[in-house]
């Protein structure tokens, strides 16, 4: 054989060895540089086990609202009969979260009325969507309360087309925490994905007006009030130059912790979801920040 043709082949042969056990690029790292926080992607070929379906009900309420009392019951009914499935957010915004004179907390949502502008606007309150889904025969994603049970019923036997997980870590002297959140694409996507991230709290003692008896009750217990938004209110873009299955994004955000927030009472809220066009939920994740 020609020596030349002999070279030939072991610089073919020494190019397919190198291409066969390429990997994967490595990650694709979008973060600003701010120490320990991530923003980057990469792609899984390893399979990984579809989680349950968690589902986000974001409900509109305010301590003026008489009849949001109904709502809350029913959403506590919820997450009783569908342990760890139903994820909630109450969102205190328009006129019925005005505070009343003497009220010791405001628990009002700055973003509210951004959050409910997007979703569509609420016809009256309680309402709220459930997985943002645009069911059929409604008029709009924010639905009557009355109607949550039944698609709660629906979504939470859906297969998450996303997988996704939460930890956290505070910050030496408790003064901040660390929320990370990885998400894995269990389906394929043709569309940018988004992330929204609540700090969310419970059991907090204020005004609200009671439907019966009528009457402003100064003790009223809250739950699932949200506090805080670690990201934009439409989320944050989950930046990649394509989605197939197996795709991750690991992203993290630092929230600075204010001492009236009871960590013992707080929850992160996480959402991966599509864009304005059609922004239902494709996965919620919750997680205790104690």
């Amino acid at each position: 054989m020609p020596r030349c043709f002999q070279l030939l082949i072991g610089v073919l042969g020494s190019v397919f060895a190198l291409t066969s056990c390429m990997e994967v690029g490595p990650p694709v790292d979008f973060s600003t540089g701010t120490p320990g926080l991530k923003d980057t992607t990469y792609i899984e070929s390893t399979p990984e086990n579809r989680q349950n379906r968690v589902v986000l009900l974001e409900e509109f309420t305010g301590v003026r609202c008489v009849n949001c009392p109904r709502a809350h019951t029913t959403i506590s009914s919820l997450q009783t009969l569908y342990p760890g499935r139903v994820a909630a957010v109450g969102i205190h915004t328009g006129f019925y979260s005005v505070p009343y004179a003497g009220q010791a907390e405001d628990l009002t949502l700055p973003e509210g009325n951004n959050i409910e502008t997007l979703l569509g606007g609420a016809q009256g309150y309680p309402s709220g969507s459930v997985n943002r889904r645009l069911f059929a025969g409604e008029p709009g994603v924010i639905i009557s309360d009355q109607k949550w049970s039944n698609y709660v019923n629906l979504e939470k036997d859906v297969p998450p087309a996303v997988n996704l997980s939460l930890s956290r870590s505070w910050l030496e002297g408790d003064t901040s925490v660390v929320v990370d959140c990885r998400a894995r694409l269990n389906d394929s996507s043709s569309t940018p994905l988004y992330l929204t991230v609540y700090l969310v709290e419970n059991n907090i003692l204020g005004f609200q007006l009671n439907p019966s008896p009528v009457g402003l009750d100064s003790a009223y217990v809250h739950k699932h009030v949200a506090r805080k938004l670690l990201t934009p209110y439409n989320g944050v873009a989950l930046q990649a130059p394509s989605y197939p299955v197996g795709r991750v994004f690991e992203r993290s955000f630092s929230l600075n912790w204010l001492p009236s927030w009871r960590r013992e009472q707080c929850e992160i809220i996480a959402l991966v979801h599509r864009g304005s066009s059609s922004g239902e939920v494709l996965q919620s994740a919750r997680m205790s920040v104690y």
